[in-house]
């Protein structure tokens, strides 16, 4: 899969929200993009996941302008306001109801059996702000790839939950090794941690493919012909 923002902007001008900005996301190690100011995280991962249009450039999956596809394919990982849990909800309780949008059994036994899969039981009944940096980060992506189209993840500003960004980022790498193409939108500290534990810079220009070499054509020599 491959999300390419060409020029995409929200707004124009000094006022924009978000100036032309050109990146891609693919599968491979996680992408990062350094984005400052208070809104503008939420709305390049809102672009990212097609959730909305720019107001000018493009934003393509697969090199289609597609956004009911994109939008399908791509989930929003704990984006403020947007896909950010209720801060005082038991985790059961979050986790029953991503059950239910991914159109899976959502008793509190199923809930259970999948919260001591990934050691997190002892948080079953514990409010979701209580959870680690680095088990929310890994829960909040592992129940977004439970919705069965689901194969990129937009991951928007995990560094406000505070930790050691090099521990959650080695749980992402390891789920962009299963194929997901993933994108970590924060700051710039966090984008410089990231890049140096192997994070592709979601601004660099994807390597381009090379084309195979063409084979010397062969000519039978004078003797074969005889």
């Amino acid at each position: 899969m491959l999300i390419a923002l060409e020029s995409a902007a929200i707004g124009q001008g000094l006022a924009a929200s978000v100036p032309p900005l050109s990146m891609t996301v693919t599968d491979g190690a996680p992408a990062v993009i350094a984005v400052e100011t208070a809104e503008r995280p939420m709305l390049v991962s809102l672009l990212l996941g097609g959730r909305i249009r720019p107001d000018s450039g493009r934003v393509t999956v697969d090199g289609r302008d597609d956004l009911d596809e994109l939008r399908r394919r791509t989930a929003l990982v704990d984006t403020p306001v947007v896909a950010e849990p209720t801060a005082g909800l038991s985790l059961e309780s979050i986790v029953a109801e991503e059950f239910s949008f991914a159109g899976q059994p959502s008793s509190r036994r199923e809930v259970r059996h999948y919260l001591k899969r990934l050691d997190l039981f002892d948080y079953a009944r514990v409010p979701v702000r209580s959870l680690p940096p680095l088990h929310r980060t890994r829960l909040f992506s592992e129940l977004a790839l439970l919705r069965s189209d689901v194969d990129a993840l937009v991951i928007t500003s995990p560094e406000r939950h505070g930790g050691d960004p090099a521990l959650w980022y080695g749980t992402l790498a390891e789920i962009a090794a299963r194929g997901i193409a993933i994108v970590v939108v924060t700051d710039a500290a966090t984008r410089g941690i990231l890049l140096s534990h192997g994070a592709r810079d979601a601004l660099e220009p994807l390597p381009a493919l090379e084309e195979p070499a063409a084979e010397a054509p062969t000519t039978e020599s004078p003797e074969s012909q005889s």
